[in-house]
């Protein structure tokens, strides 16, 4: 089991049978079905977005090889029941009890598994810390092995995913954690003020 990144895969060249056919913009989670395991990625071809299912996927090393064409994947209209991580979790800002402050979401962490031969990718954590700032904003800047040796030097600010609340996908796109209310209540009122503002 390897951990990945979402700002490692977002732009990763993606490969039908015919050779490379775009790039990788999203990855999508269904929440309905699992909320953990990543369900589709939106690539973005010379036709426009395309949603291709992960479980197309076949290999995820030098960029992303699935055993489907690109012709048989459906165009993106939306994503409507879609939790797109790109979009709906980075930079959004969390309520972190255990700190009692407001903090933002700067990465996510995947963890990658095989099933059948095929990989499969489920969120693990949402990075709050400097590591996951410090990786989006040098990502293309600096190459990856200079980059990995100095990330791995700035200690890690994770949520476990466990802990992030997805009931369903909110259209103000916030994210909140799953608490229970007897924490919240321990809190300071002037804790709660502040998370509230």
């Amino acid at each position: 089991m390897s951990t990945l990144a979402l700002t490692e895969l977002l732009g990763l060249p993606v490969f039908d049978p015919g050779g490379q056919c775009g790039r990788v913009r999203e990855l999508g989670i269904a929440p309905a079905e699992d909320r953990a395991r990543i369900a589709v990625l939106i690539v973005r071809t010379k036709e426009g977005d395309r949603v291709l299912p992960f479980s197309s996927v076949t290999a995820l090393n030098a960029g992303l090889r699935t055993d489907s064409a690109v012709s048989s994947w459906p165009k993106a209209d939306g994503s409507e029941g879609l939790f797109l991580l790109s979009r709906d979790l980075l930079d959004q800002q969390i309520i972190d009890v255990h700190g009692r402050k407001v903090v933002r979401v700067n990465d996510v962490d995947l963890t990658q598994e095989t099933s059948n031969a095929h990989p499969v990718l489920k969120v693990s954590a949402v990075d709050i810390g400097a590591r996951g700032a410090i990786r989006r904003l040098l990502k293309g800047v600096v190459p990856a092995a200079v980059l990995r040796p100095l990330l791995n030097k700035i200690p890690e600010r994770p949520i476990p995913w466990d802990f992030v609340d997805l009931i369903e996908t909110d259209p103000a796109r916030r994210v909140k954690l799953k608490i229970a209310h007897d924490r919240l209540a321990r809190l300071h009122p002037a804790d709660i003020a502040d998370i509230g503002e």
